[in-house]
């Protein structure tokens, strides 16, 4: 069965079959919309971000996407096969955000966390 996948902020629409990635469909178009990387889910130059619709989904690797970013539909397009219409937005091999407010958080913790040696100076008698 053909799905059709549609690409936000972008005129890229086209068909995909059921038991191909969106990659695959996409690939050798004119309207390229996603970035063509690795295509074995290692390299997250194809991440996007599923809008709307159903889809399975192929080994990822864990760098890539993380479970939080899998939790908001972030996925890479090798390894996204659709079981309906779908309608993405193409992200990109942008710094994983999901990570990095992870990486931020804990940043941030560790800062407010340990003693400062300037809070300790000019307090000499």
């Amino acid at each position: 069965m053909q799905h059709r996948i549609t690409i936000e902020d972008s005129s890229a629409e086209f068909a995909c079959r059921g038991d191909q990635s969106v990659l695959d469909a996409m690939a050798g178009r004119s309207n390229a919309a996603i970035a063509i990387g690795c295509r074995s889910g290692g390299c997250g130059v194809c991440r996007v971000q599923v809008l709307s619709g159903s889809y399975e989904l192929g080994v990822m690797s864990i760098d890539e996407v993380t479970h939080e970013c899998r939790s908001k539909a972030i996925v890479l397009a090798c390894r996204l096969t659709p079981t309906s219409d779908l309608h993405l937005k193409a992200l990109g091999k942008r710094v994983n955000r999901c990570a990095q407010q992870q990486s931020t958080a804990d940043l941030i913790r560790s800062l407010t966390t340990r003693s400062s040696p300037s809070s300790s100076a000019g307090t000499s008698s």
